[in-house]
């Protein structure tokens, strides 16, 4: 039984934390390490692990390193064959690590799963879907299947772009294939986003995602800026940079020119939609990401050279249905969603 890692990286959880290492230590899969990166917590919650959670590896930061150092940290520590990055507010059913790893060694070519995950909704366990894996038409990532209520059409096995960073499987052997400079995660994008960044470099290094249904955990969502309308949107506006920043990295020139059209109206679409609802800091993105620009040209030189698959493989992601994409932007826009 291969090992697996389970990496959580806190920063006042203290409220959710019970509940999901019971879930963890509940799991039929035995063979689990639990590491614990604490994010320089103020709400009690390295005394609650020391007290309750001794087993648990746990590392201590004198400040909050971000989401993707801080599980950087973690994957360094981890001796699993497998790695589960986890957030403090999922609750895994007892078989969650049993299919995510039954799924996983289905092929070699797998680098990642993606389980199903459901909304945690004032405590109470929904049938409302969080995440069933990333899809990115437009370069736009999303959760597929999210507010859903439970359909059918996501109950089979299938292959995806990537896995939502709340509860994904890692095969340790791709995270060692595919960092860049030392790190697995971009540190430089703090939190959000960074895990459909790994999971695209993931793609053009040749591995592959796939979503098993049987894998099922529940997610609150948003537990980090629940109420704090002033830290929303700031997150809002680093997820948006860490999306061009990704793109910047990532996408393949040919995708772009044959699509530059396409791309075109929906970032338009995008921004219109913003600004028609008077939401004027949105113009601060672009400002932001031309900051950061030279840096991520260097990593994609990086990137592009070590690219294993072809460009029409790659398209199919962003541009496969561009068409009613497009289309469902502009409803949104009116709409001002």
């Amino acid at each position: 039984m291969k090992r697996v890692s389970i990496n959580i990286v806190n920063w006042n959880g203290l409220h959710f934390l019970s509940d999901c290492l019971e879930s963890v230590k509940s799991q039929t899969y035995k063979n689990i390490e639990i590491n614990v990166v604490d994010n320089a917590s103020s709400d009690g919650s390295v005394d609650f692990l020391a007290a309750r959670y001794p087993g648990v590896n746990l590392i201590k930061n004198a400040k909050n390193e971000g989401f993707s150092r801080a599980h950087n940290q973690a994957i360094r520590i981890s001796s699993g064959e497998y790695i589960i990055p986890l957030n403090f507010d999922i609750t895994l059913t007892s078989t969650f690590v049993e299919e995510m790893v039954k799924a996983a060694e289905a092929s070699p070519e797998i680098g990642i799963v993606s389980g199903r995950l459901y909304i945690l909704r004032g405590g109470e366990k929904t049938h409302t879907i969080d995440s069933t894996g990333i899809t990115m038409q437009g370069m736009f990532p999303a959760d597929r299947g999210q507010n859903e209520n439970n359909p059918a059409q996501y109950d089979k096995a299938e292959y995806v772009f990537g896995a939502s960073g709340a509860a994904p499987l890692f095969k340790h052997e791709m995270l060692e294939d595919i960092k860049l400079n030392g790190e697995y995660f971009d540190e430089d994008f703090f939190i959000y986003v960074e895990d459909v960044d790994l999971c695209w470099r993931a793609q053009l290094y040749g591995w592959r995602t796939i979503y098993t249904p049987s894998a099922i955990a529940y997610h609150y969502r948003g537990a980090t800026r629940k109420g704090d309308s002033g830290m929303k949107r700031e997150y809002l506006i680093i997820g948006y940079r860490n999306r061009y920043w990704s793109i910047v990295k990532n996408a393949v020139m040919l995708n772009l020119l044959k699509n530059i059209l396409w791309i075109a109206i929906v970032e338009l679409s995008f921004y219109a939609g913003y600004l028609l609802g008077r939401n004027f800091f949105i113009l601060k993105v672009p400002c932001i990401v031309l900051k950061g620009a030279p840096g991520m040209l260097r990593k994609r030189s990086v990137i592009q050279k070590k690219r294993r698959v072809s460009a029409s493989y790659m398209e199919g992601f962003f541009f496969g249905d561009i068409k009613n994409f497009v289309k469902d932007k502009f409803k949104r826009m009116l709409k001002g969603v």
